[in-house]
Formats: C-alpha cells, sequence, structure tokens
C-alpha cells in the first residue's frame, strides 16, 4: 500500500546524495518511521553501514521494527532489528536498527566516531528529548571528521526553521498526510483543565467520569469505530478501565490499557486486533510513531505527567500539565489514520488557544548534571560551547557543576578529576556512579550497584499496601533491603507472572532489574573494582556510609514520627514513604524525592536509609546560637550540629550571650511582642523633644533618634537581661537621659521644655510629635492675660494652641494668639456666653 512519504522517496534520496543532512517534515500517517529508513536501504542511498533509526519510547522502537521486518518478508533481526534496553534483535545481517535516544547516547560515548554506522535517522524530534538534542550535536560534530555520514532528523510538528538553521547546510523535505478529515469536538467539564481545576475535580467529578460520559456518547455515533483515550498515566488509566467497566454500553468493547511500564507481550495484545472493537486508555506513547488499526475515535484528557527538575530546591517533580497545541494535534491525528476520524476535547476551544505551541525541550527542565560530566568527559570541559541545538540555562550548568565538585568529580576550576573519569565511564547519573565508587572503598560495591539499578528501573512493588512489608526483617535499616530480598524472589520464581503477582511484584520490573543488576556487576568487574558477595542483612550500614558520599545534600530529620514529616536542607520539607522501614528513624538518607500531584502538591521521600549520630559527626559543624524560648520567655544559648542550613541535633547549654540576648530581648519589645511598662507616653515624648530640637536647632548638633537608635535604646534597657521578667519593670527614662550629654539635656530642656510658663502666670504642659509645633490646650478664660502666641527656640517656633470651651472641647486651634484675640474671642463669646454664663467672658483685658 502507497504512503504519502513514497511519492518523495526520490527528493529523499536525491538530497541525501547532494549533501548529508536532511530536515524531513511529514505529518502522521504519512509512513515516514516505516518507510523512510527502507528507502535508506536502497543502493541508490549509496549508504554503507548500519542505519540507526532514533525513537524516543522502547515500545515504539520495538513495534516498528517488526512491522517494517514484517512488510518487507523478514524476521525481525534480518534486516531490520531494534536495541532497546534488555532486549534487542539484531543479527549479522541487520542494517536498520531501530534503537532509543538512551542507547544512541551510550554508543556516542563508548564509540565516539560512530564506526560501522552510514546513517542517523532522529525519528519524533519534536519530542525535544535532552539525550536526543545531545547526541544531534555530537553527530552533526562528527560529520567534520565523517563527511559520508548521513544525518535525518523527521517529525510530524516539529517547527523545521530553527533545526534547519542549526544543522545548515541542509535540505528540507515536506511531504503531506493522509487526506482523511478528523473532526474536532470540544467538550469541557464546565472550565479548562488546570492544575488547581484537577485537583478539586478530584474531589468531585472525576476524570474518568468525564471520559465515561463521553465515550459513551461517541459510542452512539454512526462509524464510531475503535476508541483511544489519552491519559496522564497508569493510574488513571486503571480508573477509566474500572469505570467503563461498569457502564452498560461498554459490554460490545473490549476494554484495554497501552503504557510503557507494560510487558511487551501485554502491548502487543493490544495493538491486536479482536473479535470486538477496542476501547483503548492509553498514556502518550501512542501519540507518534504507532498506527492503531480501526481506531476512528479519539477522547483526549488534554493532560501528561510531564517530568521536570526544580533547580532552586533540586527536586524532581511529576506533575500532570496541560499538553501543548502540538502534541494534541498528534493525538487527533490517531483518529484519521486509516479512515476520516473525530477526536474529543475534554477541555475548551478557548483553552486550546491559550496553550503552548509546544512542549518544552527536556534540556530547559531536567537535571543535566549527567549530560554536563558526560559532555566534558567527551571533549568539551567548557559545557556552553557544545553545539545546543537549544543551550541550556547558564544557572543550571553552574548548579551542575556545583553538584560536580561535592561529589568530586571536578575541580574548583570545573575540569574533570581522575574520579570524574572514572564517574563518566559508568553511563550513570553522577550520584549513582560516585555510589559505585564509594561501595567498593567501603566495602559494599555490591549493595551499592543494587541501590543504582533499582533507582533507575521500574517501580518493583505492584500498588500500595504491604508489598514492600512482606519483604522486610526485624532490624532493617534500609528501604533497599526487603527491595533486594523481593528481587530475589521474584527470580526464584522465574519471573513468571503470576506467581510475581502473587508476591505483589512486577515480573517484568524485576526481571528489568536483575539484569541492571548484573550489567553493573560486569562493568564494575571490568574496571577492576572489588566485588563483594551482596548481603543485605550484614551490610546496610556499610551502604548508609556509601549512599552519605553521593546524597550527602539529601539528608533528612524526621521530626514527627506520627505523620511521617521530615526537614531537609534549602528549607524543604517531605514526607516519609508509608511503607518505609525506618519510619521510627529520627536521621535518614533519602536517595529519591519527587514532587507529586495528588490531592495536593506534595514532596515525597522514598527509600531512606537510616544514619547513627556516629555516620553523621564527622559530617556536622559545631554552632552556637542564641534565640528566644517561648517557654520561660528567655533569651537562650543552644549548641547545633548541623550540614550546612539542616540542623541536625540541638541542645540547650550554658548561658547566652549577653549582648545577644539584650538585642533578642529588644528586638521582641520593638516588634510589640514584649512590653516594658515603663517605656510609656512620657518616654515617647522625651523621644519627640530630642528629634524635634535636632530639626529647629540644628547648630546644636543633637543628633535624632532614628529606628535604630531606638533599638539601642532598648538594648541598653535590656543590658544584663536574660529573661522578659528581669526587664519588664525596668526603668526606662535613664537609658534615655543617658543617651544625651550634659550640656545636650540642658539645652533639651531649655530649647524644648516639657512645661511652659505663660505671661499670666500658669504653667501648661507641651506636646511634641515629629515634623508638628508643639501644642498645648487651654480653657479660654485660663488664657486671659496672655496677648500673644508664646514660642519656642529663641522665637523661632511658634506653638500651637488649642482653645478649649468651658466643656474642655476644642473650639479653635491656633498659631496666631493676637488675631484670636481681635476677631475670634468675640464670636465665641457670642455663640457660647449664654449656655455658660457662669464663666467669666470678660475677655483678655
Amino acid at each position: 500500500m502507497e504512503l504519502p512519504v513514497d511519492q518523495k522517496k526520490n527528493e529523499i534520496l536525491a538530497a541525501l546524495k547532494a549533501g548529508n543532512r536532511l530536515v524531513l517534515r511529514a505529518p502522521t500517517g504519512s509512513g515516514k518511521s516505516t518507510r523512510v529508513p527502507v528507502f535508506l536501504l536502497d543502493a541508490e542511498a549509496a549508504i554503507e553501514g548500519e542505519i540507526l533509526v532514533v525513537q524516543p519510547r522502547r515500545m515504539a522502537a520495538r513495534l516498528l521494527a517488526g512491522h517494517v521486518a514484517s512488510t518487507l518478508g523478514e524476521k525481525c533481526g534480518d534486516r531490520v532489528g531494534f536495541a532497546v534496553r534488555f532486549q534487542r534483535q539484531v543479527g549479522p545481517n541487520t542494517r536498520v536498527i531501530y534503537l532509543t535516544d538512551g542507547l544512541l547516547a551510550r554508543r556516542l560515548s563508548e564509540d565516539p566516531n560512530l564506526d560501522g554506522v552510514g546513517a542517523v535517522v532522529f525519528d519524533e524530534f519534536h519530542e525535544r528529548r535532552l539525550a536526543s538534542d545531545i547526541s544531534l550535536g555530537k553527530v552533526r560534530e562528527l560529520q567534520g571528521k565523517r563527511p559520508e555520514l548521513k544525518l535525518v532528523v523527521m517529525s510530524a510538528t516539529l517547527d523545521a526553521g530553527p533545526i534547519s538553521e542549526f544543522l545548515d547546510p541542509c535540505i528540507e523535505v515536506e511531504t503531506q498526510g493522509r487526506s482523511y478529515p478528523v473532526e474536532i469536538l470540544y467538550r469541557s467539564p464546565g472550565q479548562a483543565l488546570s492544575r488547581k481545576a484537577l485537583s478539586s475535580q478530584r474531589r468531585g467529578d472525576e476524570l474518568w467520569d468525564q471520559v465515561a460520559k463521553v465515550a459513551g456518547e461517541a459510542a452512539q455515533m454512526e462509524d464510531c469505530g475503535e476508541i483511544l483515550i489519552f491519559l496522564p498515566g497508569a493510574f488513571e488509566i486503571r480508573r477509566t478501565l474500572e469505570r467503563l467497566g461498569q457502564c452498560g454500553w461498554a459490554k460490545g468493547f473490549e476494554l484495554r490499557g497501552l503504557h510503557g511500564g507494560m510487558p511487551p507481550a501485554e502491548q502487543d495484545a493490544t495493538l491486536r486486533r479482536g473479535n470486538k472493537p477496542r476501547i483503548i486508555a492509553s498514556t502518550n506513547v501512542a501519540e507518534t510513531s504507532l498506527t492503531i488499526d480501526g481506531i476512528r475515535t479519539v477522547i483526549d484528557s488534554g493532560l501528561a505527567r510531564m517530568g521536570s527538575f526544580e533547580a532552586r530546591r533540586e527536586i524532581n517533580t511529576l506533575l500532570i500539565e496541560k499538553i501543548s497545541q502540538a502534541s494534541a494535534d498528534q493525538r487527533a491525528g490517531r483518529a484519521g489514520r486509516t479512515a476520516p476520524g473525530r477526536c474529543f476535547r475534554l477541555w475548551s476551544e478557548r483553552d486550546q488557544s491559550g496553550r503552548p505551541g509546544f512542549t518544552p525541550p527536556e534540556v530547559r527542565r531536567m537535571d543535566l548534571s549527567e549530560a554536563v560530566l558526560e559532555l566534558k568527559a567527551s571533549g568539551w570541559p567548557e559545557v556552553t560551547e557544545f553545539p545546543w541545538l537549544d543551550a541550556p540555562e547558564m544557572s543550571e550548568i553552574r548548579r551542575c557543576e556545583r553538584v560536580l565538585k561535592v561529589l568530586g568529580a571536578v575541580d574548583r576550576e570545573g575540569n574533570l578529576t581522575e574520579i570524574g573519569v572514572v564517574m563518566s565511564r559508568f553511563g550513570l547519573p553522577p550520584r549513582f556512579s560516585r555510589l559505585l565508587l564509594a561501595g567498593s572503598e567501603i566495602g559494599c560495591l555490591a549493595e551499592a550497584a543494587f541501590v543504582a539499578a533499582a533507582v533507575q528501573g521500574e517501580d518493583l512493588f505492584l500498588g500500595r499496601g504491604q508489598s514492600r512489608e512482606k519483604f522486610a526483617k526485624s532490624g532493617d535499616i534500609s528501604d533497599f533491603a526487603p527491595e533486594w530480598r523481593a528481587m530475589v524472589s521474584a527470580q526464584a520464581a522465574g519471573f513468571r507472572p503470576e506467581r510475581c503477582t502473587e508476591l505483589g511484584l512486577r515480573a517484568r520490573a524485576a526481571r528489568e532489574l536483575v539484569q541492571s543488576f548484573e550489567q553493573l556487576q560486569q562493568q564494575c568487574k571490568r574496571r577492576g573494582l572489588p566485588w563483594n558477595e551482596p548481603n543485605f542483612d550484614e551490610n546496610q550500614s556499610l551502604l548508609a556510609e556509601a549512599l552519605l558520599c553521593a546524597f550527602a545534600d539529601h539528608l533528612a530529620v524526621q521530626g514527627n514520627f506520627g505523620n511521617r514529616t521530615c526537614r531537609m536542607s534549602g528549607g524543604r520539607k517531605g514526607k516519609l514513604d508509608s511503607e518505609s522501614v525506618v519510619r521510627g528513624s529520627e536521621w535518614l538518607i533519602v536517595v529519591e524525592m519527587v514532587e507529586v500531584e495528588a490531592k495536593s502538591l506534595q514532596l515525597n521521600l522514598r527509600r531512606a536509609t537510616e544514619l547513627t549520630w556516629e555516620q553523621l559527626e564527622p559530617r556536622l559543624e559545631l554552632r552556637v546560637e542564641n534565640r528566644f524560648v517561648e517557654e520561660g520567655r528567655k533569651v537562650a544559648r543552644f549548641e547545633q550540629y548541623a550540614v550546612d542550613d539542616l540542623v541536625i541535633k540541638e541542645r540547650e547549654s550554658g548561658e547566652p550571650d549577653p549582648d545577644q540576648a539584650a538585642a533578642e530581648l529588644a528586638r521582641r519589645v520593638a516588634s510589640g511582642e514584649l512590653i516594658l511598662k515603663k517605656w510609656n507616653d512620657g518616654v515617647e515624648q522625651f523621644l519627640a523633644r530630642v528629634n524635634s530640637l535636632s530639626e529647629w536647632m540644628p547648630e546644636l548638633e543633637i543628633a535624632p533618634i532614628t529606628e535604630e537608635d531606638r533599638g539601642l535604646l532598648l538594648e541598653a534597657v535590656c543590658r544584663g537581661a536574660t529573661r522578659y521578667k528581669q526587664i519588664k519593670d525596668r526603668e526606662v527614662m535613664g537609658a534615655l537621659r543617658d543617651w544625651l550629654s550634659s550640656s545636650q539635656l540642658a539645652a533639651l530642656d531649655f530649647y524644648a521644655p516639657k512645661m511652659l510658663k505663660l505671661e499670666n502666670g500658669r504653667e501648661v504642659k507641651l506636646r511634641y510629635a515629629a515634623g508638628e509645633p508643639p501644642k498645648f490646650g487651654l480653657q479660654v478664660q485660663r488664657l486671659y492675660g496672655v496677648k500673644s502666641t508664646p514660642s519656642l527656640c529663641d522665637g523661632r517656633v511658634p506653638i500651637k494652641i488649642e482653645i478649649l470651651a468651658p466643656n474642655q472641647r476644642p473650639w479653635q486651634v491656633t498659631s496666631d494668639l493676637k488675631s484670636f484675640w481681635s476677631s475670634g474671642f468675640e464670636q465665641m463669646r457670642k455663640d457660647l456666653a449664654g449656655r455658660y454664663p457662669k464663666h467669666n467672658w470678660e475677655g483678655p483685658n
């Protein structure tokens, strides 16, 4: 059967004959993944050696190889084969090898010249995985030495402009897809699905309920065909299939799941058509490459679980995010591969227009420490000089270099050390490479290798519950001990799925864990590292020491054994896994920290190991801190044992530093938390007099009392005290008067007095406030005999007078008493004399 890309065969071959770089944009259903590699087998392509076809997923690599081999009338492993982790089908005559980007990255590391390879084809490059980006840069550079090496980049939704510019000179070819229309139908659940909306949605109208409702609508439509549902992950797939199983209309369908964690045999069974039409609930593994025959209807949740790395807190996140417009188009295209179809989107059309055009590349959202180490080992000591398609942020590169320095992989200048060279050869994330070296030094290399293999593999245990505890023993201090015993049990059962399920284990995950562990064993022995017989009953304490070398910044202090809340460095807080065997341990080293989205965002701490004080002590720094303690309302001295900013242990010890104690008490008085009974209005008036006089008569050189000065004054009041009860009744005015010299005090009392004697012989109390003239209030009759406004500072500062009525309420405020007597008083007498006839209204004369 002819596919659209077949019409471009001659153009593709001519482009590769004229040059060595090709960018092919070919929509879903055009046949690029299956046809182009076969084109390159053509003698006219003149390609000698292997043709590597890079896929982002193992499932796609395996299934595509089998499909292409069958179209050639051959078995997989003849001219066409595949290579994925733990599984490969290639033979002596294999020319086309479908492989994952991870395996290509490893091959480039071990064989930088790609000897025996004639072409590298990057398929579905729009996914922009980190391994693909780095491999593309390396292959581009390699073409300078090997111009005969062909490079092809393909995608359905690729933005060809930037990649063509990066590969310049190159030739662009574009082909059309199959012309089967796909009708887009929006079925928003009231609002667009945001993270917040999703969280609340899970408490009511669940995602699987929405899917079931729309699937029921689709099933009633003419030409529904088979249904493909896109969901964020395996959990949502399971719940959706359970929900569909409760629907009467779904009895006519075969319900199947599809995700990368399923055994290959189950994946194959899902993709085979049966006697009934299928409803397939899948993750985004079905978004590209795979053609599933019979699919006429797609139901798209618009969501995917996206892995990212948050550099600020140095944690991995696995959150449900909205997919991009390009991904939505890819998913919709699944409905039009073999016939016209329709796609239901569980969001609004408005939401669709607001989504990003493309998914951000992994180089902008993942931890780059492994990539930085590998690039330095590959000849790029300054990683910024590597030919990046999209360069990572400089801050992320520097962060990675700091991590590598802590691990001993690079020196202060960022150059690779001898340890770093050895670490780079393992092809592991740097922490696990360092763990292997530490294990070899301490005598627990086998246990360290198991940790490295287990953490990088799939979860061994089925679901939640008692699965891990089945394999735990009394005295276990590491979560890896029951995990080791579980793997051994699965191995003893021959990895039979039914027996592993009874044990609560995933047969495929256990088999791959054994394979990974054995690969690391072979690597270690090839490098001459002292391999020990694994013994998790005896060596857990040694493993803890090795983990400290690789994960020293993953220390955790469990402060609440009831809810398993832990403190970590950087102000992070997390919750220890409910099945951890170290739930009752205070000090832990945590290997896995992942922020996940459940009912709320939560930092899950998994695979922990207990630490002893003896193991921690050499790394601890003794610090002394004086701080306020609510109990007893005192300042106490604490000795703290800490790693960086994480306090591992502290105790109250000895008397606090007197100066620091006074400063802390003063700070709490200033904040209003503690009250000095004698810091009263008289004190505030003293401060206001000083500050006012400083402003009015600068020649006296009396400095104003600032907020900082107030703090120092409070410290003076608190000096010698460590408890609140020692200061609450202390005299304050003495410390204030000591702030000024005797001459300044004399000037203050003369130019800004507390009391003022008026012309008529009466004394009044003055009130001061910052930025205002002084003032006093007096009943009008008591002002008789005061003809003009009194003033301070040799007449520079007139005093403001509140003239009070007989009822003591202000009648007028003035700074011009003479004007009041001449005009204002008569009006006051007219208004008030009748109401207060007993008062003297004769006036000032």
